[in-house]
C-alpha cells in the first residue's frame, strides 16, 4: 500500500511539474503575435516583432505604400504597377523579385519565407490566402480604391511593420488636403457645377459610380453623369450611350495601355459633337510615369488636378505646382518636374 501511495504521489508531482512548466510557454506564445483586421474584415495574427516583419506581395498597389512607409529593405518580393517611376525613387525595392500577380507562385513564396503575405482584398484572392496559410505565412488583404481605404491601408500597414509614426505623418497630410479640397468644393454654387465623367483605356469605357475616378469627381464639385452605373469597382463599356450623357468635361485615365489618342479624338466626327470635346474640355489625368488616378495616395493630386481643370479660379497652375512639390517631397523625399514624370498644367 505504501508503495502504491508513493507511486501515485510521484505521478501527481510529475503532472504538476509539467503543468507549471507549460504555462509560461503558453503565455509566451500569446505575446509572440498581435491581431490586426485586414480589408476583407478578417482577424489576422501576425508576428509581434513588427519592426522586423518582412513581406512578399502579389498586389502591385501595395508597392507605393511600402516605399512611402520606408520599409523597402523588408520587401522580399512585390509586383510593380509602374516600375519606371519606382526606379526613380527607390534603389532597393526595385530589385525585389516577382512571385506572381493574378496567380501566386507558392513555391517562390515558400523559398523566400516572408513574415507576411499581402494580396488584393477580393474573393478571387482567397485561393492565394489558402496557399500561403498552408505554408504557415499569415496573409493580409488590402484595398485602396477610395480615400478612406487609402487611409486605412496606411494605418494598418504602419502597425504591421512598426512604422506607426511615419504612417501617421502621411495620414495627417492626406486628411489635411482632403479637408482643404472639401472647403474649396463647398464654395462652388450649385448652378455653377459642371458635369463630368472619366473614360478608361478604351473608347466608351467609363468609370462607374463606385470607382475612385468618379468618387474624386464628385468630391471636387462635379455633377457626375454615371450615377446609374456600377460594376463592382470596374470599368463599364457604355458604347454609344456615352454621347447621350454628353458631359461638360471628359477626363481620361492615365493608363499605360490607353488605346486612343486625345488629339485624334478631337478630329473624329463621331466624338466632335460631345460638349467636352467641342469646347476643348478633355484632359488626360497626369502623370505619365506615376498615375494619379490609380488606387493609392496619388489620388490627392488627381483631385486637385480635376478641380484645376473645371474650376481654375479655385486651383491655379501655381497652386497645382505647389501641391505636386509638397506631395512628392513628403512621400518620396524629392520632387519632380513635369518633364521628368509627365504632367503639365
Amino acid at each position: 500500500m505504501k508503495r502504491l501511495i508513493s507511486l501515485l504521489l510521484a505521478i501527481i508531482i510529475s503532472f504538476s511539474f509539467v503543468a507549471c512548466t507549460a504555462k509560461p510557454s503558453e503565455e509566451k506564445n500569446k505575446t509572440d503575435v498581435i491581431t490586426i483586421t485586414d480589408m476583407m474584415d478578417r482577424k489576422v495574427e501576425i508576428p509581434a516583432d513588427t519592426k522586423n516583419n518582412t513581406v512578399g506581395a502579389t498586389y502591385g498597389v501595395a508597392t507605393p505604400f511600402f516605399v512611402t512607409l520606408g520599409i523597402s529593405d523588408r520587401v522580399l518580393a512585390c509586383n510593380f504597377k509602374n516600375k519606371a517611376f519606382i526606379r526613380k525613387v527607390d534603389d532597393v525595392i526595385i530589385n525585389a523579385p516577382d512571385i506572381g500577380n493574378t496567380e501566386l507562385d507558392a513555391e517562390a513564396l515558400a523559398a523566400l519565407a516572408p513574415s507576411i503575405y499581402i494580396c488584393k482584398g477580393k474573393a478571387q484572392d482567397e485561393d492565394k490566402i489558402a496557399a500561403a496559410s498552408k505554408l504557415g505565412i499569415p496573409s493580409i488583404a488590402i484595398e485602396a480604391e477610395n480615400p478612406e481605404e487609402v487611409l486605412y491601408c496606411y494605418e494598418m500597414l504602419g502597425k504591421v511593420f512598426g512604422v506607426e509614426e511615419r504612417a501617421n505623418e502621411i495620414i495627417t497630410y492626406i486628411r489635411g488636403e482632403m479637408e482643404n479640397i472639401d472647403k474649396l468644393a463647398a464654395t462652388i454654387p450649385e448652378d455653377k457645377k459642371v458635369t463630368a465623367l472619366c473614360m478608361g483605356s478604351e473608347l466608351g469605357r467609363v468609370a462607374g459610380n463606385d470607382m475612385l475616378q468618379t468618387i474624386m469627381l464628385k468630391r471636387v464639385g462635379a455633377k457626375t453623369v454615371v450615377d446609374d452605373i456600377a460594376k463592382d469597382r470596374w470599368w463599364v463599356n457604355i458604347e454609344e450611350d456615352i454621347f447621350n450623357r454628353n458631359p461638360d468635361f471628359l477626363f481620361v485615365t492615365s493608363s499605360n495601355v490607353l488605346e486612343y489618342k486625345i488629339d485624334k479624338l478631337k478630329s473624329e466626327e463621331l466624338w466632335s459633337d460631345m460638349k467636352a470635346i467641342k469646347n476643348d474640355k478633355i484632359f488626360l489625368i497626369p502623370a505619365k510615369m506615376d498615375s494619379w488616378d490609380m488606387p493609392g495616395p496619388g489620388f490627392i493630386l488627381a483631385m486637385y488636378y480635376m478641380m484645376h481643370c473645371m474650376y481654375p479660379e479655385l486651383v491655379s497652375s501655381e497652386d497645382m505646382q505647389k501641391k505636386v512639390d509638397e506631395y512628392y517631397t513628403l512621400l518620396y523625399g524629392k520632387t519632380f518636374t513635369g518633364d521628368e514624370i509627365g504632367y503639365s498644367f
